[in-house]
């Protein structure tokens, strides 16, 4: 390969892997900073209730404002932390989103008073804000294009069980002792044991090293999942001689100015900014507020636990699917029709059957909700540059989140003026609309990142 530079002979070496060419254990610990991060997103609105409970609140109020403070540090946190990892490594992000939703958990398990859960709650979304870009951003770039949606898959699939598990446990745990949620929230803060085991073992994406002129670094990285991968497999995969030279353009002190001075990535950002609102405004209320909606509709609290509690394992489901399908089917194809399905999903919860029939309902909701959100991550990793990748998976995702910041109180205010019905039939609404805005985007599938944005 002597006719290619360094940087290309390294990018080459990195897409010559038929499937994940690094330790397990390198997905299982991403996985597990997805886990808590989305665990977390769940626990005010299944807590709710009894938090309200213990303060004398009501409970829908509470945990309207609780996810919305969260949301709101959910942006901040995108934001922010998004440009650390983008300026000083994927680990380092990593680490301090871990840190920062850790305590704010624990934080909420340990609230003398309502205050303090909703000042925890706002400290809680910042690390979780850029958690999510920023491990989406390194699966992605670890991965090899012909398997980057499958691992990027698996990595998140460890996480949504956090999603699915994180109902049933509230409905093991909160009803059982009077200090039932706050022993939800320590387990919730327990994210933080894996930041030795991200310090000292995790590598830094090549991809970034390369970004910032480190070549060297890089290729004594992939030097070492060469190795596993020949040690596990016998044999590794001959290095494409390709006619193309890849390359990552090398990014300044601010990768922000990346997206907003190059055209192509501000179309990608018009595109993909709406979509992410969109499914923010109707994914919010089904998440935060369903338990104490149907608690105020009539259902028991017994019911209202337990139809997001079975019901809940929809997410691992999604997840697994999208671990099977997502390298199959045209990414912002397979969105389309995921966000077609969440809009029905929105409409038979609306329907206000028995018990079983709202299990189904938010099953379905469940299963196709994770399995959209693992292809928008995806999605979003392929349509921006490695020098600003976390900080453009936040610009959508995190950025994305203001449309939860005001769904969460517009959808209180719709149940309350119109009924349980009518305000799940607009937030399926909300959903049919991005499964038309997205079409227009790139075709990304099973491409290489650096053919797709440098």
């Amino acid at each position: 390969m002597s006719d290619v530079s360094g940087e290309t002979e390294v990018l080459l070496r990195m897409e010559r892997f038929k499937t994940w060419p690094w330790p397990f254990s390198y997905l299982a610990m991403v996985g597990l900073a997805y886990f808590f991060g989305l665990m977390d997103v769940l626990t005010i609105g299944i807590a709710a209730p009894a938090i309200a409970a213990t303060f004398g609140v009501s409970a829908a109020p509470l945990a309207a404002l609780g996810g919305t403070l969260s949301l709101v540090g959910y942006v901040i946190g995108a934001l922010g932390f998004s440009h650390i990892s983008d300026a000083y490594g994927r680990r380092a992000g990593l680490t301090i989103t871990l840190i920062s939703y850790s305590v704010g958990s624990l934080w909420t398990a340990l609230s003398p008073n309502v205050i303090n859960v909703y000042a925890s709650r706002l400290l809680t979304g910042v690390g979780i804000g850029a958690d999510l870009a920023i491990a989406a951003a390194y699966l992605g770039e670890l991965s090899p294009h012909g398997v980057r949606g499958r691992f990027q898959s698996f990595g998140t699939f460890l996480g949504f069980v956090g999603a699915g598990v994180t109902p049933f446990i509230g409905l093991l745990i909160i009803p059982a002792f009077s200090w039932g949620w706050r022993l939800f929230f320590v387990i919730g803060s327990l994210g933080a044991l894996s930041l030795l085991y991200i310090r000292r073992v995790l590598p830094e994406s090549p991809r970034w090293l390369i970004s910032k002129g480190r070549v060297e670094d890089a290729s004594r990285i992939v030097s070492k999942a060469e190795e596993f991968y020949k040690k596990k497999y016998g044999v590794l995969p001959p290095v494409e001689q390709s006619a193309s030279k890849l390359a990552i353009v090398k990014g300044g002190k601010v990768p922000t100015l990346s997206l907003v001075t190059d055209r192509r990535y501000l179309t990608r950002l018009a595109i993909l900014l709406p979509v992410f609102v969109l499914y923010y405004i109707y994914t919010y209320p089904y998440l935060v507020l369903t338990t104490s909606f149907l608690s105020a509709a009539g259902y028991t609290i017994a019911s209202s636990l337990l139809i997001p509690g079975i019901g809940g394992f929809g997410f691992a489901l999604g997840a697994f699917l999208s671990y099977v399908f997502s390298d199959y089917i045209e990414r912002k194809y397979l969105i389309s029709l995921l966000l077609f399905i969440q809009g029905l999903a929105m409409f038979a919860i609306g329907i206000k059957g028995p018990v079983p029939e709202e299990v189904g309902a938010y099953f379905l909701a469940a299963f196709s909700n994770t399995f959209l959100a693992t292809a928008l991550y995806i999605y979003a990793v392929e349509n921006f540059p490695t020098r600003a990748r976390s900080t453009g998976v936040a610009f959508t995702d995190g950025l994305g989140h203001i449309g939860g910041i005001f769904s969460l109180p517009f959808a209180l205010s719709l149940f309350l003026s119109l009924g349980f019905s009518p305000t799940y039939y607009i937030l399926g609404a909300f959903a049919l609309v991005a499964a038309a805005v997205v079409l227009p985007g790139i075709l990304s599938t099973r491409r290489k990142l650096e053919e797709l944005t440098d």
